[in-house]
């Protein structure tokens, strides 16, 4: 501050040092355009010195629905903005946002009780309090580590430190209110946070294992020295004022679905399925066509998820446009309109041809073909041109259900160097406020449960049999361990809401370096209420476009099947390669997921002969006791072959159906 100070340890000279700070100071404010104490505050709420001085413990009750959104608001500064060590907000900020908030003093980490603690002025403990809307007191138990940690003498202290709190809630008008820091319900499950919170060196956890949830009768009797009446007031009376004062319709995530809007979404939707249906199969659609676009169509209009198709299809266009394929997985793959908007390449039409000159087709209904790609080549009878084989036979309710009410989850493959931009583009069109990252919520699994019940007794020096270990990790199994995000997912936020009417956000594993934002709840919490786009990145898009760029040739304009890959399946002379050079004698070893040990047996034992075959594959290959002991079983006994098994779930269905079954 080029403060010169030329005489100091004396009185005056002290002050007038100290002045010329001020007076600096006051300048420096100027400068910066403050000149009042909240202007002081919020500045220096955002300084990263300012997050690490003490911080308390406080209870945030939610009143009703403003209260709640002002609680995710807060979480969400915690996480984001004031994030040292643990999350932590100002003071300054909780009081802003204190609308519909109840707020209680916490337990002997709370700025209250540290006070007493300290022995303040009563005056500035008042003071103090009155920031609360409730004074809270705990069982002695609760606060034994108070004692050998010398803060205080004996119980009788930790007694009067609960009666000055009722003596202030008193003087202040505040009810003060027992509560019991609760932290397991039952007295047994002490051991279970006792194991975690020693994997993280928290101190003094043993000496607070009766934070579990006590009964109303232990309630009275923990503060029957402060009287009968009074023990009666705090423990009953004053915990009933508090829950009167909460509203009985409060859901964290309010109910229903809430999709963001794009303006005649409906009316572009049908336009774009419509006329590449009419390019595709002529102006007079075949009936097939007709009627299950108008089925899909309605289906999805009505329940409105026409929104959801055209941000995937505009996703994809993009995509397109810069070069690069998209994927689709799972069963968008059974939606004609999804396939008419170019969201999809799979035709879920029946098996048939179509003559790309004069719009001729023809549909095999009756079952004998399960893909178009494995019809026999055909000239079009009306103009001897070569026809187009497609379709593969899936069934909408697949996708949306059979009131086509199910919500859709159409997943996509970019390639995962363009991923990054297909995220920035959902931000061009919703909004940079509006698009998030989904959230995660990792849990402690079999084996890490396992290994910290043997550190948690080994340290301790104990000995249990191993039926006890299995029981102790079975207790501390699915405990949230950390959060993280989806690969993919992308929550979109209505333009006529805020995030934090659904979801306080953080940044992943709270790592402050990073630039990504999540959804603070898990988005399977969030899965039937926001729009989740799945924008995942994979290897397979962008070996595809190397390779176009490499052959010069485009892979849309490869017939399927090719002759020459389905030889791959058999052996490696195609490729002209000894089977000894590469120890596998099959063609599949660069194939992805086609090229595994596990994979290859099933090749061998299923000998596919047709682009249909390599379907079934796919679906046996995935999934717990699908294959092994089941598929595999029923193969080489000759109970049927690999056309024949039920090697996807549409297998199920298309046979029902087949077979002229009800749909319910």
């Amino acid at each position: 501050m080029n403060i010169n100070q030329q005489k100091h340890h004396r009185a005056i000279d002290d002050a007038y040092v100290t002045l010329k700070i001020l007076m600096k100071c006051f300048q420096l404010l100027k400068e910066k355009n403050i000149y009042n104490l909240q202007k002081i505050n919020e500045t220096s709420t955002n300084s990263s010195k300012s997050l690490r001085g003490k911080c308390y413990h406080t209870i945030i009750l939610v009143k009703n629905q403003t209260g709640l959104k002002n609680l995710y608001r807060l979480v969400s500064d915690s996480h984001i903005k004031y994030f040292y060590r643990t999350p932590r907000i100002p003071k300054s900020i909780l009081n802003k946002f204190r609308d519909g908030l109840l707020l209680g003093t916490g337990c002997a980490a709370g700025e209250v009780y540290n006070s007493l603690l300290f022995n303040n002025e009563i005056s500035n403990i008042k003071e103090i309090a009155s920031f609360y809307d409730y004074l809270e007191i705990q069982p002695l138990s609760n606060n034994i580590f108070l004692i050998d940690s010398n803060k205080v003498k004996n119980e009788n202290e930790l007694i009067e430190l609960n009666k000055k709190i009722v003596q202030i809630g008193d003087e202040l008008g505040k009810p003060v209110v027992a509560t019991g820091d609760v932290h397991f319900v039952d007295p047994k499950d002490k051991i279970y946070r006792e194991i975690i919170s020693f994997d993280k060196d928290y101190k003094y956890i043993n000496d607070q294992s009766n934070l579990y949830f006590r009964t109303t009768n232990e309630m009275l009797d923990e503060f029957r020295y402060l009287g009968n009446k009074k023990a009666y007031e705090v423990v009953i009376n004053n915990s009933n004022l508090i829950a009167d004062c909460i509203d009985d319709n409060i859901t964290p995530i309010p109910k229903g679905t809430f999709s963001p809007n794009i303006e005649n979404s409906e009316k572009e939707l049908k336009l774009l399925t419509v006329n590449q249906a009419k390019k595709i199969y002529g102006n007079n659609l075949p009936d097939i066509v007709e009627q299950r676009l108008e089925n899909e169509l309605n289906a999805i209009i009505k329940n409105g998820f026409s929104v959801m198709y055209i941000i995937a299809q505009r996703l994809v266009s993009k995509s397109l446009h810069d070069g690069y394929i998209v994927g689709s997985r799972g069963s968008v793959g059974s939606s004609l309109v999804a396939a008419m908007c170019n969201i999809t390449e799979v035709n879920p039409l029946p098996p048939h041809y179509i003559c790309p000159k004069c719009k001729f087709s023809e549909f095999i209904t009756n079952g004998t073909v399960s893909s178009g790609f494995d019809l026999p080549d055909k000239l079009c009878p009306n103009c001897s041109t070569p026809m187009k084989k497609d379709g593969h036979n899936i069934p909408f309710e697949t996708f949306l259900g059979f009131d086509g009410t199910k919500s859709p989850d159409i997943d996509l493959n970019f390639s995962g160097e363009y991923q990054p931009i297909a995220h920035k583009y959902t931000e061009e069109i919703f909004g940079e406020f509006h698009t998030f990252r989904a959230g995660t919520i990792a849990s402690i699994g079999e084996k890490v449960a396992f290994n910290l019940v043997l550190n948690y007794l080994q340290n301790k020096k104990m000995k249990v049999s191993k039926c006890e270990i299995n029981r102790l990790a079975k207790g501390c199994e699915s405990i949230k361990r950390t959060t993280g995000q989806h690969p993919g997912g992308i929550i979109v936020i209505p333009k006529e809401y805020e995030v934090y009417d659904f979801t306080p956000i953080q940044r992943p594993a709270n790592k402050q370096s990073s630039n990504i934002i999540t959804t603070h709840f898990d988005f399977n919490s969030l899965h039937d209420t926001l729009l989740k786009l799945d924008i995942l990145g994979h290897d397979d898009p962008t070996m595809i476009k190397m390779l176009e760029d490499i052959t010069g040739k485009k892979v849309n304009d490869i017939v399927i099947p090719d002759s020459n890959v389905m030889k791959l399946f058999k052996s490696t002379e195609v490729l002209n390669v000894n089977p000894e050079a590469i120890d596998c004698n099959l063609g599949t070893l660069g194939i992805p997921e086609l090229g595994t040990e596990f994979a290859r047996t099933m090749i061998k034992e299923t000998t596919p002969q047709s682009f249909f075959d390599l379907i079934q594959l796919m679906g046996l290959s995935h999934g717990k006791g699908v294959w092994l002991g089941n598929a595999q079983s029923l193969i080489k006994n000759k109970v049927c072959d690999i056309r024949q098994v039920i090697g996807t779930r549409d297998s199920i269905m298309i046979t029902l159906k087949i077979k002229v079954c009800p749909m319910k």
